[in-house]
């Protein structure tokens, strides 16, 4: 054994009993070596022990209105229903009658409550496929070979983690249909393994507005030469925003019931101006800001195109994302499309940039400026942390916890 793989063994050691010491010390020597997969583990099971650690009340309370406590009373529910009940549920589902619009919280929280009534293990099978998926879609910048210990690749992974960090998990449904979809959206284009339509096709199961993503996907892939096109419809798109919500208003009585009640909860204008008249003054600068600096990401790639031509993987990337963000731009006016629908660029982004820009110092502080645009959200979902945890998950051994939360 080399001196190299002794020092790489020796520092995988390092981290496991660090962890087992406690997951933040574990945790946070990850960012020494984000290649290695003794990071993925731990980082892994740190977003495991996380779900594990998950704690709302059972149904939104005036101190938390979270969609996990939504998830939590659902759950406490399912564990007092029958396999009858579930039988009905199933039935009402896949014959698009009243019911569920989705069915992957409702199908791991009836599997789940067969065997617990702890609430804390659903969310612990939430975080696991949350993670799972999120460290899949990682895995493809960090095994670039322009992936380095920089500051600027840390910048990039730090955007591409926190843009669906796994706090989302209170969000659950939505988030990890994300994390699906844009690791799906790598293994198509980047990696041209059209077998992943398939797992693409779960992701409306796991949150409905996701047969719209399926639409982009379709689409993208089949007008890939028809990039002048698309750009000129990315730049129309800056000016109809109500494009979409007009669009899909006319169309709502075409389609199954379910689908179209999310349609009609999506577009319904009293619903849409209540959220922005709840919308802090500076949250609406910052959104502002966000849509802005990935838009500016889009023109400045299509600017610099010729870049692309030496890495055809991220060339057909870009050309999706152009198509994406199209369709953001669009659905801009329907916060629960457009204003969702954006985050599931900034993985795409920064993947891109570290293709074409890392080594290009005239852009570098503009990465900065792209970071302090989207601070909000993460310093947002840092509090949120906070605020679903309880002091142990930071003080206390993973041992601790199992036992703690679990048994």
């Amino acid at each position: 054994m080399n001196m190299k793989e002794s020092t790489k063994r020796e520092n995988k050691v390092i981290k496991y009993i660090l962890f087992l010491i406690n997951p933040f010390f574990g945790f946070f020597a990850t960012f020494g070596d984000l290649k290695s997969k003794s990071s993925y583990v731990i980082f892994l099971s740190f977003s495991v022990l996380f779900g594990i650690c998950f704690s709302v009340p059972s149904g939104r309370t005036a101190d938390f209105t979270g969609d996990g406590a939504v998830y939590r009373y659902r759950f406490d529910r399912m564990a007092e229903q029958s396999n009858d009940d579930f039988e009905k549920v199933y039935n009402e589902y896949i014959q698009f009658e009243e019911g569920e619009k989705d069915f992957y919280v409702t199908a791991v929280s009836y599997v789940t409550s067969r065997f617990t009534a702890n609430y804390h293990w659903v969310f612990a099978v939430f975080a696991f496929v949350f993670s799972f998926f999120m460290l899949k879609s990682f895995r493809f910048l960090t095994e670039e070979k322009d992936f380095t210990n920089s500051f600027y690749c840390f910048i990039l992974a730090i955007i591409f983690i926190m843009s669906n960090s796994i706090f989302n998990i209170n969000g659950v449904r939505f988030w990890t249909a994300a994390w699906i979809g844009v690791y799906c959206i790598f293994q198509i284009f980047v990696n041209r393994d059209n077998k992943y339509f398939l797992l693409a096709l779960i992701t409306p199961f796991v949150h409905v507005s996701f047969f719209v993503y399926l639409l982009i996907l379709v689409l993208a892939y089949f007008s890939k030469k028809s990039n002048a096109f698309w750009f000129v419809m990315f730049l129309i798109s800056f000016f109809v925003a109500n494009f979409t919500q007009d669009l899909l208003k006319a169309s709502e009585s075409y389609f199954p019931a379910f689908i179209s009640r999310t349609i009609s909860l999506y577009t319904d204008q009293n619903i849409i101006n209540q959220r922005n008249e709840d919308t802090l003054w500076y949250v609406k600068i910052f959104s502002f800001l966000e849509s802005f600096m990935v838009n500016f990401m889009v023109i400045l790639f299509y600017k610099n195109r010729a870049l692309f031509l030496h890495n055809k993987r991220a060339y057909n990337l870009f050309l999706f994302l152009i198509v994406w963000m199209t369709f953001v731009n669009f659905s801009s006016a329907i916060p629960s499309l457009g204003g969702r629908f954006i985050q599931m660029s900034l993985p795409l982004i920064a993947y891109l940039w570290l293709i074409v820009f890392i080594r290009e110092r005239r852009y570098q502080n503009l990465l900065v400026f792209f970071l302090i645009a989207f601070s909000i959200d993460f310093i947002y979902a840092l509090r949120s942390i906070l605020k679903v945890t309880e002091i142990d998950f930071y003080i206390s051994s993973p041992l601790y916890l199992l036992y703690h939360y679990l048994l």
